[in-house]
């Protein structure tokens, strides 16, 4: 008897934890949850079940098999889904405001994202190529449907990287502006919802609300000084979201749209600089006005693995490097890679995944590697990363 209140506990559990199911429907009629345990009852009371002949599995798999089969309707309040993203977007919009450019050619306007506020004073990240070459910077809010200016004497350019295309702005302001939180961007999953804000075409669009998908999580782009790994979207942009920020469902900046595609038989295929990414490198520019990059020291085919394996980065170890250090050899395959400030490794599939990883870190990080080395695999010695050959 034991054994067969065992297998009516398991079976009501399933049954009961279903909150949002109302009814079992069958081809026939549909029972409610009080009628489906009566009729569960009733099949073990049945004199024909010898219950002492049958295991806990035998008996649980004879019930299943009298049950009818089910169909369960599940119920999804939309209209409140809807208002959280309606309300998270309010917020979120009054983080992302316009900029406004004076160059020596003449002019132009995009988007940039409030992430840090200190007393009266705020921090912005925009694109290094909305700043670029200016000679005079305004910020531009709205309020009430009306625009407003923040001049440029309140302005200041603290920094610019064109190999991110990321620069930050401190400015002062008595105005209520929302800060946005960053998100983990390794955390980012394919398919996921976004939402794109910004300022397309000038100020006569301002704020504009896009929504779509994470379509790729790791695009390697060289573009002259640009070489990044960005991810990829579809949430619509126009030349004036550069900027702008690309938000998840919580309303955290999962990336800051910088370019898209712009071909006839192209649509859809828009990019972001992961949060990650922004992360690492407005602290530099914060502290510094320039980036620093670190260096790991290896040398590899960025899109083939010639150590036979079907994931990884096969690696050449240059000498003076953290791989080095850390007791790589040539031949090795690095599948994951770990700063003192992560608890786990982050996985290494290709050599887009790696880059990312190094170029989120910073220069004194120190590292572990795990990594792949005649059939077995090993976590490396711990390293410290040094500044890259090119920026000492």
């Amino acid at each position: 008897m034991k054994r067969i209140m065992i297998v009516l506990v398991g079976v009501f559990l399933v049954f009961t934890l279903s909150a949002c199911t109302d009814l079992i429907d069958t081809s026939d009629n549909s029972m409610t949850e009080d009628e489906l345990r009566d009729f569960i009852i009733d099949v073990i009371n049945e004199e024909s079940v010898d219950k002492d002949s049958y295991t806990q599995e035998e008996l649980q798999l004879l019930i299943e098999s009298l049950l009818p089969e089910a169909r369960y309707d599940t119920t999804y309040d939309l209209d409140s889904f809807q208002s959280t993203v309606i309300n998270m977007l309010a917020d979120v919009r009054n983080g992302v405001l316009g900029v406004s450019v004076l160059t020596a050619e003449g002019g132009g306007s995009g988007s940039g994202v409030i992430y840090k506020k200190e007393g009266n004073d705020y921090y912005m990240v925009t694109n290094e190529h909305v700043v670029d070459g200016a000679t005079s910077i305004n910020i531009i809010y709205e309020k009430n449907g009306l625009l407003f200016e923040i001049s440029n004497s309140n302005i200041e350019l603290l920094g610019a990287d064109p190999v991110t295309d990321l620069a930050v702005l401190k400015f002062s302001s008595s105005e209520l502006f929302s800060v946005i939180p960053l998100s983990d961007s390794y955390d980012l999953q394919l398919g996921e919802f976004v939402y794109a804000i910004g300022n397309p075409l000038g100020y006569d669009y301002y704020g504009t609300v896009t929504m779509g998908v994470v379509s790729g999580l790791a695009r390697f782009v060289n573009d002259g000084d640009f070489d990044a790994t960005l991810l990829q979207h579809d949430a619509a942009i126009s030349p004036g979201n550069s900027g702008g920020a690309l938000v998840n469902i919580n309303g955290e900046l999962v990336g800051i749209n910088n370019m898209k595609l712009v071909q006839d038989y192209v649509s859809g295929i828009n990019f972001a600089i992961p949060s990650n990414t922004v992360r690492r490198v407005v602290e530099d520019l914060e502290d510094d006005g320039v980036v620093t990059r670190p260096y790991l020291g290896i040398s590899t085919y960025a899109t083939v693995n010639v150590c036979g394996l079907d994931y990884g980065v096969c690696v050449d170890v240059q000498p003076l490097g953290a791989a080095e250090e850390a007791g790589l050899e040539n031949g090795d395959v690095i599948i994951g890679y770990k700063t003192q400030m992560m608890e786990e490794f982050l996985e290494v599939f290709n050599f887009n995944d790696l880059r990312e990883a190094i170029l989120n870190s910073s220069v004194g990080d120190e590292i572990v590697l795990r990594y792949y080395r005649n059939g077995t695999i090993y976590e490396s010695d711990p390293a410290t990363l040094d500044v890259h050959p090119d920026d000492r």
